[in-house]
């Protein structure tokens, strides 16, 4: 198997974040999921993150999110499927209880609890439903984790953004760091950290800093912008490719990729990355 696939499976989004690094994939004009799904199904990748655009606004998530399942089932495997999302947009009963059921990591993107800030970077002014979903999650029993993008904007709101994590018991907090790849990098200037800066929030995080504010799991940051280059991703096209510095380096399409022959041109850049840790 291999440890870890992204599939961005859509580019609906509500909001307008000026360093959205998906916007790359272009407007979906054709959604090729079964085949994605099919691939998936060969890969079975040990954790697969469903992203988009917004994956809650995808009207087909729960057929995809099935399918994904039965390709494992039918292997006698359990997939592990992390949503990640912005939670801006209303959720219903229904799909709360589909999530309950059928993921096993609600991955949920903060990057300020400041209405001003939430603005400037999201585009627009969702905080109050965003903070609305966090707390039906937890509610609903699902094992919700939040990701805290650190830029120039919103560096020293860590410390407050995991107390509000403590006060509303989510399972555990990752802190990543602004990277200026794919369409992010237009915006580096306005977003990007210092290294200094950047090491010393991992620095804190790893010697417990902030362990009296939030006792759960931290994730810190990775250091170096190469790592991103274990992380395999296939977009809405099923178009397959990895992050860097330039954009995309492709690596093919689902449907002429040598599986054995991808599979094995990743095991070390993804052994490296792959994050052991899964929330109980």
């Amino acid at each position: 198997m291999m440890k870890n696939l992204c599939y961005e499976s859509t580019s609906d989004c509500l909001l307008k974040c000026p360093y959205c690094i998906s916007n790359d994939n272009g407007v979906m004009k054709q959604d090729h999921y079964l085949e994605i799904i099919d691939f998936i199904g060969k890969l079975l990748p040990e954790r697969l993150v469903i992203g988009g655009g917004e994956p809650l606004m995808d009207a087909l998530l729960k057929e995809k999110i099935t399918l994904i399942i039965k390709k494992y089932h039918e292997v006698n495997e359990e997939p592990y499927i992390s949503l990640s999302t912005n939670a801006a947009t209303i959720i219903t009963q229904d799909k709360w209880l589909f999530l309950k059921n059928k993921i096993q990591c609600l991955d949920i993107s903060i990057p300020s609890l400041n209405h001003d800030i939430y603005a400037q970077m999201r585009g627009i002014d969702l905080l109050d439903q965003v903070l609305i979903n966090i707390r039906k999650a937890v509610n609903y029993g699902l094992n919700v984790r939040l990701s805290i993008i650190m830029t120039k904007q919103n560096y020293n709101e860590l410390e407050n953004l995991l107390k509000f994590a403590s006060a509303t018991n989510v399972n555990s907090v990752r802190v990543g760091r602004y990277f200026p790849f794919r369409n992010a990098y237009d915006v580096k200037d306005n977003y990007e950290l210092d290294e200094t800066t950047v090491i010393r929030i991992i620095d804190d995080i790893n010697n417990g800093k902030y362990s009296n504010v939030y006792s759960g799991k931290i994730i810190p940051p990775i250091r170096t912008l190469s790592m991103m280059e274990g992380y395999l991703n296939v977009d809405f096209n099923g178009m397959l490719f990895v992050p860097n510095a330039e954009g995309k380096k492709l690596i093919g399409n689902v449907h002429d990729i040598d599986i054995n022959a991808l599979k094995s041109s990743f095991k070390d850049s993804q052994s490296k990355i792959f994050i052991k840790y899964k929330e109980k």
